[in-house]
């Protein structure tokens, strides 16, 4: 994935989640993953995803 869809993918993820139940949040944490092609993106998907739900709290 480039920088760029890394950051939309975040943004993704962090917009779908507010107060959801942890297993909630799991399934649908694991359906928007899924469809990425290489899970090695992932760290760098959750690393952007803790920069915008850390930024959206302030």
């Amino acid at each position: 994935m480039s920088e760029l869809e890394v950051w939309e993918k975040a943004s993704t993820i962090a917009a779908a989640f507010g107060d959801d139940e942890p297993e909630q949040f799991a399934e649908r944490l694991f359906d928007i993953l899924r469809d990425t092609a290489n899970p090695r993106d992932w760290p760098r998907i959750a690393a952007a995803v803790d920069v915008i739900a850390a930024a959206s709290k302030h």
